[in-house]
């Protein structure tokens, strides 16, 4: 395979600690590896790759050149999509050469994963590059030794294949510490895959697969088949587990990978089927922007107190006349809500769930009335909310790391989280200025700047209520 060599360690300040070893190769003791240029040569050669292009630091380029790095990135993705481009295997020493964080990590994963091509880390410990990133790297340059600290206390149970963490479903944990199958959840995993994989094919043709993951879902339901919580199966779940890689009898967790640590579930035949299947049926989206919600942070549910979550359906139809149109709806939404269950039962409590122009309107409306009393008595709190929904939106964001470091999913499931962050961390906006009076937050509040009207609500309103009827607005005093 053609590969490109990417470091970001300047060999001039690296030459002057080498020290020559018995195979002639360039060794750094400061890390206790191989120069990386030389580490790179050598992964190439014992994986039979054909190096053929460096992307590295010029002589006097400085180990903090931040400019120079990026701009190192960026010609490497030119190499890639110009008029004589050639894709190749990206081959780096670790996730620090190629980002200084996590999110900047994940951006550039994304990017080369569209152009087809990947990355591989020279370092055996950590050969995936988003598992290196996740042990190397922190969010926004936050150091991660305590993270490491963590792990390299359990790399060794790890290491024997011990389980750490969620079991999937289909096994249970045995005396040894590894993993054992459960009769009767083995039938209902090995059953997921036969029908969603669907009848043989052919290389050649299209996957087509059986039902998707709602027809499979509602199908074990309807037969009373539970998940290992009690709960009824649901597409996200099927989908986690067509997904799981640990039915091959693969063990993946912090950065270790053991083929055969315990007995499969799952014909690889059966698994590599159903991801095709899942690949050709994956629409392709365009990325859209969409606005941030404007009460995102402070609505709640009346009846569970949880927040309501913005949450947008698309819908398209033909008109009579043929043409097609399509048209997005936006919601304010209470995670409790089961709308099945709702539908079913007329007297089960109902969760909130709003229009979100309806909602916002009724909550503008009710700002708009605040008499003079309780402007006098409002005690805005500037970046409170925004820094809470900051760290909730880190906290989502380095979960999914977590979950597809440790093969439950793909990059393409890190897009949301990652969007999400980058959302609330502009949503920040004025956080860090001057404080302002009352008079002008409750002006930018009715604002058509959105990301300055979010900001504006949370810095006056300390809730909203939201229930099926009623919607009480809670002032900051």
């Amino acid at each position: 395979m053609r590969a490109v060599g990417f470091h970001n360690e300047p060999s001039q300040s690296t030459n002057a600690s080498l020290i020559s070893q018995e195979n002639g190769d360039a060794f750094a003791p400061e890390t206790g590896r191989l120069h990386p240029r030389a580490e790179i040569e050598l992964y190439c050669q014992r994986n039979a790759h054909q190096l053929d292009n460096w992307f590295e630091p010029e002589d006097g380029e400085g180990a903090n050149d931040f400019d120079a790095r990026h701009d190192r990135f960026r010609r490497m993705i030119a190499s890639f999509t110009g008029v004589n481009a050639r894709l190749a295997l990206v081959v780096i020493p670790d996730a620090s050469h190629i980002a200084e964080d996590l999110e900047t990590l994940v951006e550039r994963l994304l990017k080369l994963d569209r152009l087809g091509t990947e990355v591989r880390c020279t370092d055996p410990n950590r050969p995936d590059a988003l598992q290196s990133g996740e042990d190397l790297l922190g969010l926004s340059g936050r150091s991660p030794r305590r993270q490491a600290r963590i792990r390299d206390a359990i790399v060794a149970k790890a290491s024997r294949g011990e389980v750490l963490g969620r079991t999937p479903f289909g096994y249970e944990v045995g005396s040894d510490g590894l993993l054992k199958p459960v009769m009767g959840e083995v039938e209902v995993v090995k059953e997921i895959f036969d029908t969603y994989a669907g009848p043989w094919h052919a290389e050649d043709s299209k996957p087509l697969g059986g039902p998707g993951f709602r027809a499979i879902a509602r199908s074990l339901n309807e037969r009373g088949l539970l998940t290992r919580t009690g709960r009824p199966w649901s597409a996200l779940a099927i989908s986690g587990i067509l997904r799981n890689r640990t039915y091959l009898g693969t063990y993946t967790r912090y950065g270790v990978r053991i083929a055969g640590s315990h007995e499969p579930i799952v014909d690889r035949e059966i698994f590599n089927r159903a991801e095709a299947v899942t690949r050709s049926r994956k629409p392709v989206r365009k990325r859209a922007s969409e606005p941030p919600y404007l009460l995102g942070g402070v609505a709640r549910c009346d009846l569970c107190g949880r927040g309501l979550f913005g949450l947008t359906r698309r819908r398209s139809w033909n008109r009579v006349d043929g043409t097609s149109t399509s048209k997005s709806y936006r919601y304010y939404e209470c995670p409790s809500r089961n709308a099945r269950q709702e539908r079913v039962s007329e007297d089960s409590a109902r969760h909130s769930s709003w229009h979100a122009d309806e909602l916002e309107q009724v909550v503008l409306k009710n700002i708009q009335g605040w008499g003079e009393r309780i402007k006098k008595k409002l005690r805005p709190v500037l970046g409170e909310t925004v820094a809470d929904e900051i760290a909730e939106a880190e906290r989502n964001f380095n979960r999914a790391v977590r979950s597809v470091a440790s093969a439950y999913g793909t990059l393409y499931d890190l897009e949301p989280p990652l969007k999400r962050l980058e959302e609330a961390r502009t949503s920040a906006g004025s956080s860090d200025a001057e404080p302002v009076g009352v008079a002008k937050l409750l002006a930018e509040v009715q604002g058509d700047d959105i990301v300055v009207a979010k900001a504006a609500v949370a810095a006056v309103v300390e809730r909203v209520i939201a229930g099926e009827e009623l919607v009480e607005v809670l002032p900051r005093f």
